[in-house]
């Protein structure tokens, strides 16, 4: 949909089309585990940030059988909303979990959650 925005520029409006679906909803969290080291006065000495960690969460409508249409718990995603910033992981992206809903009155739907690991 072609937008204008008024005021501050810079901001991004909508999403990358994705494969398969019309995709609706697309976050993306990045992490690392920590590890806190104290001294010897009970104080933090010492602070280690390692193995980068992608969770990503998307919603959709289906409108083919490919893509992030056929996603699928254990199998290996591609997502053109993926960010590669922020200490994102450069890894694969591996689905945990899909959700399916139908209805009498409403298109199919397809909703997942997935990870991205750094290797």
């Amino acid at each position: 949909m072609a937008v204008i925005t008024i005021g501050t520029t810079g901001a991004t409006w909508g999403m990358t089309a994705e494969t398969g679906v019309l995709i609706q909803t697309f976050t993306q969290k990045i992490s690392r585990e920590k590890n806190e080291v104290k001294g010897e006065t009970g104080d933090v000495a010492l602070v280690a940030y390692f193995n980068p960690l992608g969770k990503v969460s998307w919603s959709a409508t289906c409108v083919g059988t490919a893509g992030l249409a056929a996603a699928a718990p254990g199998v290996s995603s591609t997502f053109a909303n993926i960010s590669t910033t922020n200490g994102s992981p450069t890894g694969g992206i591996y689905t945990d979990d899909v959700e399916i809903g139908k209805g009498n009155a409403e298109f199919k739907k397809i909703s997942g959650n997935a990870t991205q690991y750094a290797f």
